[in-house]
């Protein structure tokens, strides 16, 4: 029986990925959203509420809380900066190469 060539092998889907540094930079907003869920922290009716002021401040910059929804950059270190810095890093860490080297691991989600 002759051998199976190259073209012969079965097709095999590739996995997702997950890029670590783009989730790392999702956990600054996340905690501040739990928290402001969880403790209210704006003294508002809802914990929902308070989760979409959140929300808006921290991705946003706004703060619909206030007179005119004032604009704040230095809000969005809490959300939105992370974030950015996070999925900027993980297309550098790809570019450079970080990613095979880490491939290897033993490290499986």
């Amino acid at each position: 029986m002759a051998k199976r060539g190259k073209t012969a092998r079965s097709y095999r889907k590739p996995q997702r990925k997950i890029p670590l540094l783009t989730v790392a930079g999702m956990i600054p907003g996340i905690a501040n959203m739990q928290r402001a869920y969880s403790d209210r922290i704006h003294g508002g009716t809802s914990g929902f509420a308070d989760l979409a002021t959140e929300a808006g401040r921290i991705y946003i910059g706004l703060d619909r809380r206030t007179v005119g929804n004032t604009f704040n950059a230095t809000w969005m270190w809490g959300g939105t900066f992370p974030l950015v810095i996070g999925a900027v890093g993980s297309k550098i860490a790809g570019k450079l190469g970080v990613n095979r080297m880490f491939r290897n691991l033993p490290i499986k989600l």
